[in-house]
């Protein structure tokens, strides 16, 4: 039997309802609902670990914004500085120990250390979009992927969701071979953001994380003959050998690009700005790498939903389970309050921003 694997943390938000003690009420029943769905992907629970993304690795860095970056937004990061940051790589899903060729689905989450002591955070994964436009929709994904277990009837409820519903084809399309590296693979923050400047003026952007290293992948081949922890132990010997550079850009929205769905791309000819450098610099040795506990969980601001937050820190409280990718394939084929931008009209949750 496949292992089962989470493709992306869950992104925790709520109804947006006028009165605050009902809405707080909305954003712990649905969070509940979430992580109970894909608490019953994975094999087993195990106190005190992620319930997604459970195998990362963790590691300091910095960035220095562009000057573009601060015509873009006030946010303490984006004026030039350099800025402390740790930063977390991982794979989806709640198993430990499964092997890096197994799992499509990619995370670079990062924390911005700002200079009055607080942090800002950005979720990515390796997607430019997501599965489900909706937690509803997300929360039904998983349902029809846990009725259809191996040697299921055909064609199975995952196989009738994904065709009956065009982003989760358009996800499954887009589910890229493994990377040669965590760093020759881009990332995604899926949501819009907006920022606004000191001039008051506001866009709407998503932001990517590009490697200068370049995009470079692996063939089928060199994939199945990986080791289990391929991806984790070559970033490591990269980063022994010197930093690991990307680049943070936003790509701009125009007028009528949907900023409320994560589900759908913009056009790669919108304006693109280049914010500034990520330099990965060295991985932290809090626990054993396959063993780490901490975990932090993005919650957007969407729309009909308000912004929530759920965030887990060693040792974690809680841990999550899920459907393999091969699974995903066959069928036919994730906050703390941050300041980076505030989220438009989403559906699934956003960060905040000055």
């Amino acid at each position: 039997m496949q292992t089962r694997s989470l493709l992306f943390a869950a992104l925790v938000a709520a109804l947006s309802l006028a009165d605050p003690a009902l809405a707080q009420e909305a954003d712990a029943a649905l969070g509940q609902r979430l992580f109970d769905v894909m608490a019953r992907n994975n094999p087993e629970v195990l106190p005190g670990r992620r319930v997604n993304h459970a195998k990362g690795a963790v590691y300091a860095g910095t960035f220095t914004a562009t000057p573009d970056a601060a015509m873009l937004s006030t946010a303490p990061h984006l004026q030039g500085q350099p800025v402390p940051m740790v930063i977390r790589f991982s794979l989806g899903g709640g198993v430990i120990a499964v092997p890096d060729k197994a799992v499509p689905v990619h995370g670079m989450a990062m924390s911005f250390q700002l200079p009055d002591g607080r942090s800002t955070d950005l979720m990515c994964i390796n997607m430019p979009v997501f599965v489900s436009p909706t937690p509803e929709e997300f929360i039904a994904f998983n349902k029809a992927a846990q009725a259809s277990p191996p040697n299921s009837p055909q064609p199975t409820a995952l196989q009738r969701f994904i065709g009956s519903h065009p982003a989760a084809q358009r996800f499954v399309a887009g589910l890229k071979p493994m990377p040669q590296s965590f760093a020759t693979d881009s990332y995604f923050a899926i949501h819009a953001y907006r920022l606004t400047n000191a001039a008051g003026e506001t866009r709407a952007i998503r932001w990517r994380i590009l490697p200068e290293a370049g995009y470079a992948a692996r063939s089928a081949e060199e994939a199945a003959a990986s080791p289990p922890n391929a991806l984790f132990d070559e970033l490591e010997a990269r980063t022994k050998a010197g930093p690991v550079a990307f680049r943070l850009e936003a790509q701009i929205a125009e007028p009528g690009d949907p900023t409320n769905d994560p589900t759908i791309a913009w056009p790669e000819e919108r304006r693109v700005v280049n914010l500034g450098r990520i330099l990965v610099t060295g991985e932290v040795p809090i626990r054993p790498r396959r063993r780490s506990r901490s975990a932090s969980c993005l919650a957007r601001n969407c729309r009909g939903w308000r912004a929530a937050t759920i965030r887990s820190s060693p040792p974690a409280t809680r841990s999550m389970r899920w459907p393999s990718p091969g699974a995903i394939r066959d069928a036919g084929l994730a906050r703390r309050t941050s300041r980076h931008g505030n989220a438009p009209d989403h559906r699934w949750p956003g960060a905040r921003a000055r």
